[in-house]
C-alpha cells in the first residue's frame, strides 16, 4: 500500500526530500547514488561521443559533482529504518564522496 505522505520515486518532491536527508538511509544512499545514475549516465555517455564542445559534458559533470556533495550530506543526515552499524553509514558517506571526486576529476579533464 502507498503512503500518501511518501512521494513517488524520481519526482521533484522526492528528490527534494532525498537531498534533505528525509528519506531512509538505504534509499538515500542506493537510489540517490545509483538510481539517479540510470538517468545521467546514458546522457553523459551520449554527450561524450557526440561532436560537442567539451564544455557541455563538463557542465553536466560539474553539476553531478555538486549533486554528489549534497547527497553525501543527505546520507549523513538520513536515518536507517532498521538498526545499522555506524560503519555502514560512514562507508556510505565515503563512497558518495568518492563518486563526487570521480566526477570532479572528469570535469577537470573535460575543461
Amino acid at each position: 500500500m502507498s503512503d500518501p505522505d511518501t512521494p513517488s520515486l524520481f519526482t521533484p518532491k522526492w528528490l527534494a526530500a532525498l537531498l534533505k536527508g528525509q528519506r531512509p538511509a538505504g534509499e538515500t544512499f542506493w537510489v540517490g547514488n545509483y538510481g539517479t545514475a540510470l538517468f545521467h549516465q546514458p546522457i553523459l555517455a551520449v554527450m561524450l561521443v557526440l561532436p560537442l564542445p567539451s564544455i557541455l559534458p563538463g557542465l553536466l559533470t560539474a553539476l553531478l559533482t555538486v549533486y554528489q556533495l549534497v547527497l553525501s550530506v543527505a546520507v549523513a543526515r538520513a536515518q536507517p529504518n532498521v538498526p545499522t552499524p555506524t560503519g555502514w553509514k560512514i562507508a556510505g558517506i565515503l563512497v558518495t564522496l568518492g563518486n563526487a571526486a570521480l566526477f570532479a576529476t572528469l570535469t577537470s579533464a573535460l575543461w
